[in-house]
């Protein structure tokens, strides 16, 4: 596979975009590596406590968080769990947009509903203070950000052990890992890589891995794959905040997009969803199927949501009537409506927002706060802006979601090193927050000052250009761009909003159509691709970014 760079013909080590994989052609198709096992913090603790409670088939609770990533961390962990044979589960997942466990867990699961152990996914790291307080067994796995080193140890009562394993955090104990592992496996774990999680991890895919090295140790190797479970992965991948590009992810993504073979419960939800699909894809993914479940969330329904996803998916079509509910609360946001001071006569316009910081009280236009993270995530998309939208709480804070409108930037820390008293936690980029309105203004301010002002994304430069305005990479046509080995593995599962998989463009006006005007977002047809601007385009050359793209096909002969 070769790629075209100032009008030369390169090979893929010649290519940056290409340095982190290890590809392998096969008839003009680009395949990834199956990845190594991940040997996370505390892997040797969790498989232990996890084999001790499925041998004794103890009661467990499966704490899942609100969003897709969360649901499918608990599809992936109850199926595996139920076919080694422990079958006594309780899922459990809040009512409203709130993240994580509760002291109301703490309570019932103490008093009222005693358990074995108790498993949070997808949330609750930090929670370190509740995991010590539950008079059971509990594991937490997650992926968002560490912000303590207590990882393990005995909870308030003496008896109980809790662990949390955390993709974001190195392990200090990878020797006695290792160790551990090859007596269990000696082939398979023969050449173990060092720790190899990062922050490009969903919690679907923290799980997977997990449990990936557990089905060695403790049962059939091949469990997972055998379940087809590696593609709920790449639906986490795609609906959480991750960036793909890698050689590790890239393999889920293979094994997700344009798959014919599909797992059973995605695939009674995509028949029941839509009649004339026949494969995954990323915009089915995007744009179709983890709106409906996160709609649902939003209205509150979290766990109906829950059920239908583990217990009934063939009912998966009654979670659209949530849909206008958020549509409604989106457009109160960001709409608003206008009267001619002479004529009297009212319409409906755009709420409008400067290019570097946006701040929406939503309780004040009484919209429910679930809806503070879809809202700012808009905000962000369309106008280019870093948003904090918010509602008031009882005590005067203001509580809501964070969207930033760069990956490369930690404005979650940024939030958190201001005062000791502000919560913020969850991505770097995109997180949840509460603290005062004055400290939020103040931040909200200042905040375009922590990004960087040099963009060094390559860029890709397309069709009709002076050969003195050839990018890095370059393409002549739609057939060569389909030929491109890195835009192949981007548009065939990766782009999404707010993730780093966007494509940079530079391109000739004469190659560009105009489509649509989202307030201030400029929308043009690329080589029959959708791209973007945020602002109306002058000049002979065009730069704009694509999102994504319409399916390519996969495989080029």
């Amino acid at each position: 596979m070769s790629l075209i760079r100032n009008g030369e013909i390169v090979s893929p080590d010649k290519n940056i975009l290409l340095e982190k994989w290890k590809l392998e052609s096969v008839e003009g198709t680009v395949k990834a590596d199956k990845p190594p096992f991940c040997i996370f913090n505390n892997v040797v603790l969790a498989l232990q406590m996890l084999n001790r409670h499925i041998i004794l088939n103890s009661k467990m609770a499966l704490h899942t968080d609100v969003d897709v990533d969360g649901i499918g961390t608990t599809y992936i962990l109850k199926k595996v769990l139920t076919n080694l044979g422990s079958n006594n589960h309780l899922c459990i997942i809040n009512k409203d947009k709130v993240h994580g466990i509760q002291q109301k867990h703490v309570e019932y699961f103490n008093t009222k509903n005693k358990i074995d152990l108790l498993i949070v996914t997808d949330s609750s790291s930090n929670e370190i203070d509740l995991i010590k307080q539950f008079n059971c067994d509990v594991l937490v796995i997650d992926h968002h950000d560490l912000l303590h080193n207590d990882l393990s140890g005995t909870c308030n009562d003496g008896i109980h052990h809790y662990v949390i394993v955390n993709n974001t955090i190195k392990n200090n104990n990878s020797e006695s890992d290792k160790l551990w592992l090859r007596a269990k496996d000696p082939v398979t774990f023969k050449e173990l890589p060092d720790w190899l999680g990062d922050s490009d991890m969903s919690c679907g895919l923290v799980i997977y891995e997990l449990l990936r090295l557990y089905c060695v140790c403790f049962a059939n190797p091949k469990l997972l794959e055998n379940l087809l479970l590696f593609q709920w992965v790449g639906v986490t991948l795609i609906t959480d905040v991750i960036n793909t590009l890698n050689n590790r992810n890239q393999w889920y993504m293979d094994k997700t997009v344009f798959n014919m073979e599909m797992e059973p419960t995605l695939r009674i939800m995509m028949q029941n969803i839509t009649s004339f699909k026949a494969s995954l894809d990323k915009s089915y993914i995007g744009y179709t199927f983890a709106p409906l479940i996160n709609k649902a969330i939003r209205a509150g329904q979290s766990s109906k949501a829950l059920d239908i996803v583990i217990n009934h998916p063939q009912d998966v079509n009654q979670l659209k009537e949530y849909a206008p509910m958020q549509a409604e609360a989106v457009d109160r946001a960001l709409l608003v409506r206008i009267k001619d001071p002479v004529t009297g006569i009212e319409s409906v316009g755009h709420r409008t927002f400067n290019s570097g910081s946006a701040i929406m009280d939503i309780s004040s236009l009484g919209i429910n706060g679930n809806y503070a993270g879809v809202i700012a995530s808009r905000i962000s998309g369309d106008f280019n802006c870093n948003a904090a939208v918010y509602t008031v709480l009882d005590n005067g804070l203001c509580k809501g979601s964070f969207r930033g409108r760069r990956n490369d930037v930690d404005y979650r820390k940024y939030f958190a090193n201001f005062s000791d008293d502000i919560y913020a936690q969850g991505h770097p980029p995109a997180f949840g927050f509460e603290l005062t309105y004055n400290q939020l203004k103040t931040i909200m301010d200042n905040i375009v000052s922590i990004e960087p002002t040099e963009n060094k994304k390559p860029w890709l430069t397309i069709g009709n250009m002076l050969p003195s305005e050839y990018g890095e990479y370059h393409i002549d046509s739609l057939d060569d761009f389909k030929r491109q080995a890195y835009i192949w593995r981007i548009a065939t599962g990766n782009s999404k909003v707010v993730t780093n998989d966007e494509i940079n463009i530079r391109v000739k006006v004469n190659d560009v159509k105009f489509k649509e005007n989202k307030g201030k977002l400029m929308i043009y047809d690329v080589l029959g691709m959708e791209c973007k601007s945020f602002k109306p385009l002058e000049g002979e050359f065009f730069n704009i970014y694509m999102e994504y793209t319409n399916e390519i096909v996969m495989y080029i002969k």
